[in-house]
């Protein structure tokens, strides 16, 4: 008898390494590894700045701690504890994501997207309310819009949905 080997699949990335996401154990979806690091990278570096930044507002209202004084707020705010909760609660939720993303949960492009989406938001009102692009904007600002194009692999497609049911 003839031994069959089995062949690797084309993975239609050139030879890339692939990462699986079990966000449908039946269909599972590919994303290139470099994505998926490149996602944690973001992932972490904006939780980790929105909970420091937040946490150092919310210290300090006032906003000694970030040498920042309150009325480059024009009056939107008294001070900057809700701005400071906000982002505080921007940071946990894009921390959550994170660990969702790693651990290649269900919902782990639900959170990415929540996260990234409400980091976009911050960022636009924040804009707005300052009347100023400064280059810290471009700094925080560029990895969200990167990491929103890079968690669009991970959502499930519209067949893989249907073929659940």
């Amino acid at each position: 008898m003839e031994a069959k080997i089995p062949q690797k699949p084309l993975d239609g990335n050139r030879g890339h390494p692939q990462a699986e996401l079990r966000t449908n154990p039946r269909n599972p979806v590919r994303q290139p590894t470099w994505q998926r690091i490149t996602l944690l990278s973001v992932l972490g570096y904006e939780g980790a700045g929105a909970l420091l930044g937040g946490s150092l507002l919310v210290a300090a209202p006032d906003g000694r701690f970030m040498d920042m004084p309150v009325d480059i707020m024009h009056g939107v705010f008294r001070d900057f504890l809700i701005p400071g909760l906000i982002l505080t609660g921007l940071g946990i939720l894009t921390t959550t994501a994170f660990v969702a993303v790693l651990r290649r949960t269900r919902t782990d492009w639900l959170l990415a997207g929540l996260a990234l989406g409400g980091l976009a938001v911050w960022f636009l009102v924040e804009i707005t309310i300052l009347q100023l692009l400064h280059w810290l904007h471009a700094m925080w600002g560029l990895p969200v819009l990167a990491g929103c194009l890079l968690a669009l692999p991970l959502v499930p497609s519209r067949r893989a949905a249907r073929d659940r049911c």
